[in-house]
């Protein structure tokens, strides 16, 4: 009886993990913001794994969504600015919000991504 008993409440805590786990799979309403000014694009996730993909039109951004941390880099046309340039983001997952860090060309910039509405 007391192995049902563990049984069923590894199984309960499993399947509370599973639907607890943090995700950033779907769609973020994106800003950039820095003192020379701020851009706002969608971008669409996608995890497998570890393995992120992140879709702003046709740019693609690749990298690694790891203990709650997202990772891409990218080519991307900043139409403030006129050029493309490699995008670096790193974020953390907060609750629904995407936070952190990028770096474009010579620019640095906060990062928010929320979901949208």
């Amino acid at each position: 009886m007391k192995r049902i008993y563990l049984a069923t409440g590894l199984v309960t805590g499993l399947l509370c993990s599973l639907a607890l786990a943090a995700t950033v799979d779907g769609d973020w309403s994106m800003s950039l913001t820095a003192p020379e000014g701020s851009t706002y694009f969608n971008m669409t996730i996608e995890v497998d794994g570890e393995n992120a993909t992140g879709y702003v039109g046709e740019a693609l951004f690749s990298g690694t969504f790891k203990e709650g941390t997202l990772n891409l880099t990218g080519d991307y046309y900043v139409s403030e600015a006129g050029y493309i340039s490699v995008l670096n983001m790193e974020m953390a997952l907060d609750g629904e919000q995407l936070k952190g860090l990028a770096s474009w060309d010579v620019y640095t910039a906060d990062v928010l991504g929320k979901r949208p509405e």
